[in-house]
């Protein structure tokens, strides 16, 4: 008995381990000795499964199901084995031929889509539920799952007609009213959004997801000052990695006198947030505050160039004592900001002068420098932000026609994988790349002060461009993200910045030609500044002859009207 027990043991630790076909072989040798062994057959099942032999697995599977008392079927242990062993198109092929066999079993129907789903396998996902409601008309969580693949695929106008089916169906789920009140918010219909979310809020009122999502349509709809408490149940995401709420800082109407508190402001996600909300640090300053500021590596330089920080901190180190805490992202509700209070004074960021001297010697010495980036950085914590990322992101090849424009050279900002496109640029798209000597956003930002303007997709790049005061143009998604609000082609957190919305979702070639207008006229603009001759030295000499040609009445207004032109 005990040997039987080690062998099923050992079977086990071999699947668990990637090797299912010495799994096998344990099996096979188990069951010759005890061919009826219902455990020995799940496993052998599940080995034959992982190596992808699922006609052998199935019979097997099968058998153990209608002989377990209990009822599970073994086949979606077969699922979350293969799931674990990342066999991904193993457990699809098990699923679909599971499928074929009994093609009303809603459990095994809904487990594939949602695998698809979570595989990305989108259109898939989304035939499996459709042909799942055409046979169970009546079954939400299939909707509810359907809206979602829609949205996923952008198809934003079909997921609201399934979300409306499943608050219809189901008025009492919050979830069907949240997912509403999301789609509804990109496509812009902020006032009934906030009403789906305040049905979804009435009936699961401390669901932290959906408080985020109505603060995000109350953000994107520029109600900023009503948006900012409530941002912060984006503390209570099962996916946050910040600090949490003790001691987190209250506005500072309620505090009054700050003069010689400490405030720890700490970065939380994002690069880009971060680098938008370091602006309040001089006013915390100025307030009398000492602030301490804890950020990732890559951004401690450049927070060192801005007034007011006491103390930057970085790694994986104990905090010194402090007063209050506040993340970067919370400073907005610290100053109870709204549209029309925002502060964008820039730049707020400082770049050291050596090292933007330094890198100017590795970039072109001619022309209009265009610093180009032409996609963002996957987080893998956070669910759903590689759908996020795909959108707001593009690849070097859309970027081709940039190349029509007279005179500019273009320089690659681009880091993370999509850097090697940089290798391979588009035809006639001249690309000088220097990312691969930079260490951080300091070495960005002194690269960028040598360039005329950038253009980027939503990213970090775009933001540490604004904060230096250098012109950006950013080209921005259909779904945009809500600091960009809605229907603007300016922000009022950068005043340097110019927004190229998408009319419609991943169609990036109208923005392009957008951009390239743009660019050639500033293009024009540069050319004709660096054409313009220097003024003549002013000595004395240079003064006399000055005068003496001012003299000669036939060209007075001539000379008079091109010297001022000329003169600092």
């Amino acid at each position: 008995m005990q040997d039987c027990v080690d062998g099923l043991n050992a079977a086990l630790d071999r699947i668990a381990a990637g090797d299912p076909a010495q799994a096998e072989a344990i099996c096979r040798g188990l069951l010759d000795a005890d061919p009826g062994n219902q455990a020995c057959l799940l496993l052998l099942g599940l080995a034959l499964g992982a190596q992808g032999v699922t006609d052998q697995a199935q019979p097997l599977l099968l058998r153990v199901a209608h002989q377990r008392a209990s009822g599970q079927d073994p086949r979606y242990e077969l699922a979350g084995v293969l799931v674990r062993l990342r066999c991904r198109p193993l457990v699809a092929a098990l699923y679909r031929e599971c499928l074929l066999r009994m093609p009303d079993d809603a459990k095994l129907r809904y487990c594939l889509a949602e695998f698809l789903h979570e595989a990305s396998a989108l259109r898939e996902a989304a035939l499996v539920l459709t042909e799942g409601l055409r046979r169970h008309p009546d079954w939400v969580s299939a909707r509810q799952l359907l809206g979602i693949v829609y949205a996923d695929l952008g198809q934003f106008g079909a997921a609201i007609g399934q979300f409306r089916q499943v608050v219809t169906q189901a008025p009492e789920q919050a979830g069907g009213w949240g997912n509403l009140g999301v789609m509804l918010k990109i496509e812009g219909r902020f006032d009934a959004a906030l009403k789906a979310c305040d049905r979804a809020i009435a009936l699961a009122p401390q669901d932290a997801r959906i408080r985020v999502n109505r603060t995000v349509a109350l953000l994107h709809a520029g109600r900023l000052e009503e948006a900012w408490p409530e941002f912060e149940w984006r503390l209570a995401l099962p996916e946050h990695r910040g600090m949490g709420v003790d001691r987190l800082m209250p506005p500072l109407s309620r505090l009054g006198d700050v003069t010689g508190r400490t405030v720890l402001v700490t970065h939380e996600d994002g690069f880009g947030d971060t680098v938008q909300f370091m602006r309040y640090v001089p006013l915390l300053a100025q307030r009398g505050a000492r602030v301490i500021a804890w950020v990732p590596k890559p951004l401690e330089r450049v927070l060192r160039s801005v007034a007011g920080v006491a103390e930057v901190l970085t790694g994986d180190i104990p905090f010194p004592p402090f007063d209050w805490h506040c993340p970067f992202v919370s400073l907005p509700r610290v100053f109870e900001t709204s549209l029309a209070t925002i502060p964008n004074a820039v730049p707020y960021i400082s770049v050291d002068a050596e090292s933007v001297q330094l890198w100017r010697a590795r970039l072109p010495t001619k022309g209009m420098l265009v610093g180009l980036v032409w996609a963002g950085q996957v987080r893998p914590h956070l669910p759903g932000f590689d759908v996020v990322d795909a959108r707001r992101s593009t690849k070097l090849a859309t970027f081709a026609p940039l190349a029509a424009v007279e005179g500019a050279r273009f320089i690659s900002l681009q880091i993370g994988p999509a850097a090697d496109q940089a290798k391979t640029p588009p035809s006639g798209l001249k690309l000088c790349d220097p990312m691969g000597g930079v260490a951080d956003f300091a070495d960005t930002a002194a690269i960028i002060a040598n360039l005329d303007v950038v253009v980027s997709v939503d990213t970090s790049v775009a933001h540490l461009a604004g904060a230096m005061g250098k012109p950006v143009l950013l080209l921005d998604r259909y779904d945009n993200c809500w600091r960009w609000l809605s229907g603007r082609t300016d922000s009022p957190w950068y005043p340097t910045l110019r927004i190229f919305r998408q009319k419609r979702l991943y169609e990036w070639d109208p923005v392009i030609v957008r951009v390239v207008t743009a660019l050639n006229a500033m293009a024009k603009a540069h050319a004709a500044r660096a054409n313009r001759p220097y003024p003549p030295r002013r000595s004395r000499d240079a003064a006399r002859c000055l005068e003496r040609d001012r003299s000669r009445e036939p060209v007075q207004g001539v000379f008079h009207l091109r010297i001022q032109s000329l003169l600092p």
